[in-house]
């Protein structure tokens, strides 16, 4: 649990980490390669991130972290039996292509991860099993084998997922022929996850919502510094918003969040970059209600949509928010009305009537966006706020607690 204490303003400097949503896939393509691989900018403090590094010492790879660099390499003997602690992440699914090219067969626990609704992996079994692989579905667990070596295979995803898309990418980087993946994800997170791979000699390219895959031998190792975290730069830009204040983003630029930038200029947010950094100012400025509909990249992910609920909150007049993908994203509807915000939930859409001052108050994190919404809400309000299940919240942002402090806000944990 944290406490807030509302406050007027935020003011300083924010150094993003790397990206969980990259880190992830990229480690577990690091133990693809036949050599070493050393991972930098790895946020390794993220509980996700230290689930993933735990579940692949156990199955037998060598992990080795020195500040936010890891090394990856392979011991003689690679299991295929995934331990039930990987339950934990959704991103153990990758570790079904992983272990199946690498030893055959794969015996691996149900995803874990935000509870979000009906989060099917039907594309992640459906892609091993055109690749030639034989995937069985039980209650808890995922079984897959294959008697040989994975086969390229033309995909056509029904819906533009992420980690599909990534564990497509694994699956086929080391199969005999060529993969075409269409209607695929090639968010950030996918694009550096190829641009990893091909600098470890695969031979993948890319264009909108396509993604093509000729088999290699093998991946030699070496070196690779992960992504920064995009969608912490623009938690942090939506909370400048938020608090009609200035704030900078060191070391980053705007290139991959766009749709993001536009919207928040339409609200009226002054955004720019200079010598390297971002720069965003609200002070003074009177915010605009605003619509938004989720897409795949390169529209606004929806990841971002509670925390641009929360900025509508703070917003006179009537602002609507719609996901195209996860409509049980809503779940902080509830968490918002314990503040007194004037806010409805119809399936995939909340309408909000923003722009009355509140009170702090008890909520809970029922996932990890939602955990950051409410969180900026509580630095915008009047008095305390207290967050339960904050732990939800520090899955996806390194240092949250010491990074807004660094602000100036008023926060610690109970």
């Amino acid at each position: 649990m944290v406490s807030i204490k509302g406050t007027n303003s935020i003011f300083g400097e924010v150094a993003l980490s790397g990206a969980k949503n990259a880190a992830l896939p990229l480690i577990v393509g690091a133990c693809l390669c036949s050599e070493p691989v050393t991972l930098h900018n790895m946020p390794v403090e993220l509980n996700d991130l230290k689930v993933m590094m735990s579940v692949l010492r156990d199955i037998g790879f060598i992990i080795e972290v020195n500040g936010h660099s890891v090394t990856v390499s392979r011991s003689d003997e690679i299991k295929s039996e995934v331990p039930d602690e990987a339950s934990k992440i959704r991103y153990s699914l990758l570790l079904l292509p992983l272990l199946i090219t690498l030893t055959g067969k794969v015996s691996n626990p149900l995803p874990g991860g935000c509870k979000l609704g009906d989060r099917k992996f039907d594309i992640h079994l459906e892609t091993l099993r055109k690749l030639g692989a034989d995937i069985v579905e039980e209650e808890f667990c995922i079984f897959g084998h294959a008697e040989k070596r994975l086969t390229g295979a033309d995909l056509l995803f029904h819906i533009a997922t992420t980690s599909g898309s990534e564990g497509a990418i694994i699956a086929a980087v080391l199969a005999d022929g060529k993969t075409t993946v269409r209607n695929a994800n090639t968010r950030p997170e996918v694009i550096d996850l190829i641009d990893f791979l091909n600098a470890m000699g695969a031979d993948i390219t890319y264009s909108t919502r396509c993604i093509e895959i000729n088999g290699v031998s093998s991946l030699h190792g070496g070196e690779y510094t992960v992504l920064k975290d995009s969608h912490e730069a623009v938690s942090y830009m939506i909370l400048a918003t938020l608090m009609r204040s200035e704030i900078v983003i060191k070391d980053f630029d705007t290139r991959f969040i766009g749709e993001d930038v536009a919207l928040l200029k339409a609200i009226g947010a002054d955004i720019f970059e200079w010598g390297g950094n971002v720069y965003l100012t609200a002070k003074g400025k009177k915010l605009k209600p605003f619509s938004l509909t989720t897409a795949p990249y390169p529209g606004i992910n929806s990841d971002m949509q509670p925390l641009f609920a929360a900025l509508a909150c703070t917003v006179d007049g009537e602002s609507i928010i719609t996901d195209t993908r996860f409509t049980e994203r809503f779940q902080y509807v509830d968490e918002f009305k314990k503040f007194g915000f004037d806010i409805v939930n119809y399936q995939n859409c909340a309408i909000i009537n923003g722009g009355k001052r509140i009170n702090g108050t008890d909520v809970w994190a029922t996932d990890l966006r939602a955990g950051a919404a409410l969180t900026f809400l509580g630095v915008w309000a009047q008095g305390e706020t207290r967050i339960d299940n904050y732990y939800q919240t520090q899955r996806g942002y390194v240092n949250i607690i010491e990074k807004l402090r660094g602000l100036g806000v008023e926060i610690s944990e109970i």
